[in-house]
């Protein structure tokens, strides 16, 4: 940040109680004498592991505490090709607040660019970590997502709808649909442990809650994708407060007359009961691989002994 001059007349909000991220400074650890979460630098390209429950673009009251941010402050300093200081690495990709995992940065402008155009080519690749209740079918899972456009933009509910039938034609492709892509290669059965206990069912019967945990490769990368996507298979999240409510629930099957699982009132009910999680959710970011670069994250939230694993 750096001193300016404010005209008169001009508008200013001020935050007397910002929201705060303390998980931001976990970017401090540090394993043997280096940092924990740094998991690769050249001169161009940064790769952290992001703790969960970490933004990783600014919240409108909290310009610091994020990720670009926290890695200026806590990981730095770092210099550019030509040797200059980097003020504040930038962004390359998104990475939900509550998913923890690869998050890549760029040193300078020219950098970003690159990533862009690399994610535009589609010669990023990116695998992702679950847990779910239920096992994820394996396989290529091509669903559509309801993304009306509107003067260039994009309308809809916090919490993202799901077809699994294709548009009608390619015109309403374009105009309310947004193709998603991801493949599952894995799903095995896991036993989660909290706080030393084992994780078991809700009867009483205190037999092991089984959950498993999925790999998935992302081909497409849509906002939420893969939590609407696994939510429309019926194996939501663990965790995932926004997406478990509408557990196996699909546009197409309100548009089915054979289907009578489905309704509008059940639909609408479900989304009423949607909310933004809280604490991190059963998903990771785990590896990333562009322009011969490859980066894996560390054990996840649910394996390192601080909540479940």
């Amino acid at each position: 940040l750096h001193p300016c001059v404010i005209e008169g007349g001009l508008d200013l909000r001020v935050y007397p109680f910002p929201r705060r991220f303390p998980s931001c400074y976990e970017f401090a650890e540090e394993d043997g004498g280096k940092n924990a979460r740094l998991l690769y630098e050249d001169t161009t390209f940064i790769v952290v592991d992001k703790p969960p429950m970490l933004p990783t673009q600014p919240d409108a009251s909290n310009y610091m505490e994020c990720c670009p941010g926290c890695v200026n402050d806590l990981m730095g300093p770092f210099t550019t090709i030509g040797g200059d200081p980097v003020h504040r690495p930038l962004l390359c990709h998104r990475v939900d607040n509550c998913v923890g995992g690869c998050v890549v940065l760029s040193k300078d402008r020219n950098g970003q660019k690159v990533f862009s155009e690399y994610q535009r080519n589609r010669k990023v690749k990116k695998l992702y970590l679950t847990v779910t209740e239920n096992p994820v079918p394996l396989g290529m899972h091509v669903h559509w997502m309801w993304s009306p456009k509107e003067d260039g933009g994009e309308d809809g509910p916090n919490c993202q709808l799901m077809s699994h039938d294709p548009p009608e034609s390619r015109r309403k492709a374009r105009a309310f649909w947004t193709r998603c892509v991801l493949e599952v290669t894995k799903s095995v059965p896991i036993t989660l442990i909290k706080d030393h206990h084992l994780v078991t069912n809700s009867d009483k019967s205190e037999t092991p809650q089984k959950h498993y945990q999925s790999t998935i490769r992302l081909v497409t990368g849509r906002k939420h994708q893969v939590r609407a996507q696994l939510s429309s298979l019926g194996a939501p999240i663990l965790g995932d407060t926004l997406y478990g409510p509408m557990s196996g629930m699909t546009l197409d099957k309100l548009t089915d007359p054979e289907n009578d699982s489905m309704d509008d009132d059940m639909l609408d009910e479900a989304m009423a009961m949607c909310r933004i999680p809280r604490h991190p959710i059963g998903l990771q970011a785990h590896a990333i691989l562009f322009a011969g670069i490859k980066a894996k994250a560390r054990v996840p939230w649910w394996g390192d002994g601080t909540g479940y694993r």
